[in-house]
């Protein structure tokens, strides 16, 4: 599962004194008993000090479409042919397993 919203890591945050380096965040976020995917989000941030909570909440990557299969999200990198279109927004055409069992 990844991260569809920074919002989602705020509330193992919200007592966090700051500013904050990255492994600072990544700590308390684990005592307050964040999730791996809210962990990992957080360990993907960029090394560096943060000054407040809406620093890390705008430096969080995040997924738009979650939902994805892996299939899906391989298939809409390697076929980009809509270059102004955000990855998650470009279709992808199905495998050949879903081809064979159709949309039933």
């Amino acid at each position: 599962m990844r991260l569809h919203d920074a919002g989602q890591i705020k509330g193992v945050l919200d007592d966090m004194d700051f500013p904050a380096a990255k492994d600072d965040l990544v700590a308390h976020a684990r005592e307050r008993g964040a999730d791996e995917p809210q962990l990992k989000a957080l360990r993907a941030l960029p090394l560096g000090d943060y000054d407040n909570l809406a620093e890390v909440l705008r430096s969080v990557p995040v997924d738009p479409a979650p939902d994805r299969s892996g299939t899906v999200r391989a298939e809409q990198e390697r076929f980009h042919r809509h270059p102004d279109l955000a990855e998650h927004e470009r279709m992808a055409e199905p495998g050949p397993i879903e081809r064979e069992l159709g949309d039933d």
